[in-house]
This record gives structure tokens, sequence and C-alpha cells, in this order.
């Protein structure tokens, strides 16, 4: 299989360099969707859709309990183009996971926000999904894709990333990832590097 010259993640934008309808659209993201999340995740992984609701998945560290969860939430409608966007309601999860999960879901997002570069050429559009992942190392560093081609590099993380929201939304007490998810993270992190 051939890979894409821009099958990495690229960077993401500041707040200086943004147009102003996308930073009002990532404040009503943040004060809505974020609402109840640490300022400072392990792991996040944001989709914004263009026409389904926005989401995030965070994985976070209780300082008080000395436990990690997956905490993941998701509009009940979406926040862009809609006027209404103060009474979006946010259906929220959240589950234990242990710390050897974690450490692998962490070198999977470090190894590929370590990669991040401007691409060759333009890759956003208007219909599609963005994808963000970020990892907490001295601060919040992140990457973005935006819906990436099948067979991808950047499809397998994506594809992850909403295995991982699936684990959130199981209700378990604690979730461990299984073998093969555990196999599937370590085959991409090494085509990451």
């Amino acid at each position: 299989m051939t890979q894409n010259r821009n099958d990495h993640l690229e960077p993401v934008e500041g707040v200086f360099s943004i147009y102003n309808y996308q930073f009002e659209y990532y404040y009503k993201i943040r004060k809505i969707l974020f609402d109840g999340l640490t300022e400072h995740p392990e792991i996040r992984f944001q989709v914004l859709p263009s026409f389904t609701p926005e989401a995030v998945l965070d994985i976070e560290f209780d300082k008080r309990n000395k436990k990690y969860y997956m905490v993941y939430h998701i509009c009940e409608g979406m926040i862009w183009y809609n006027e209404q966007w103060e009474n979006t309601k946010v259906e929220k999860f959240k589950t234990g996971i242990d710390k050897e999960s974690v450490d692998l879901i962490k070198s999977l997002f470090d190894t590929a926000v370590m990669q991040v570069k401007f691409s060759e050429k333009g890759t956003h559009g208007l219909d599609g999904t963005d994808y963000y992942f970020s990892v907490n190392k001295y601060g919040l560093e992140s990457g973005t894709v935006w819906s990436p081609s099948a067979g991808t590099r950047m499809n397998k993380l994506v594809n992850l990333g909403y295995k991982l929201i699936e684990l959130a939304k199981s209700e378990k007490e604690i979730v461990k990832i299984d073998e093969e998810l555990q196999k599937e993270m370590e085959e991409l992190i090494d085509e990451l590097k």
C-alpha cells in the first residue's frame, strides 16, 4: 500500500491566525462541549464534523484518588450553525481506565503528534470532519487532520480514536485495552515512526 505524502497530522492553528467565525465557534465548543472537563487532560481526541454533533474524548488523571478516567462528551445537537447554541445539551460518559492502557494510548498519540508538519498542499475542505489529537507533555501538544483517505495512517488513527470512544461509552467500571486493539495500536505506532 502506498502512503499519501500528506499522511500526517498538521499543526493546529493559533487563536491569532484564525478567522473570527472560527474563533466564535471554538469559543462555543469550549463553553458547551468542554464543560466539566479538565483543562489538562492526559489525552484528547476531538471530533468536529460538518453535519453531525461535535464530540470530545478526554483521558484524565484524578490526583485525589490516583485513577485515570475516560470522559466522553457528545452534543445532542450541533453547535455549528445553531442560533440557540447556548441550549445545546451534552451527553456525558465517564469510565475508569487502567494505567497500562493509558500509557499505550499516550504513546500512540505522542508518536502521531511528534510527526506534525505543514502540508505541501491544502488539505481542508468544506464538508467533512476535523479531527484533533492532543497529548499532555508540558501542556497540550496537538495535531489535526481533515477527513483522511481510507487506508492511510491518519485514517487508522481516526478509527482507533472511534474505538476509544466506544470503550468510553461501555459503562464498564474500568476499561482495559484488549490484545487485538493493543496490536492495532502498536502496529500504527511502528508505521508512524
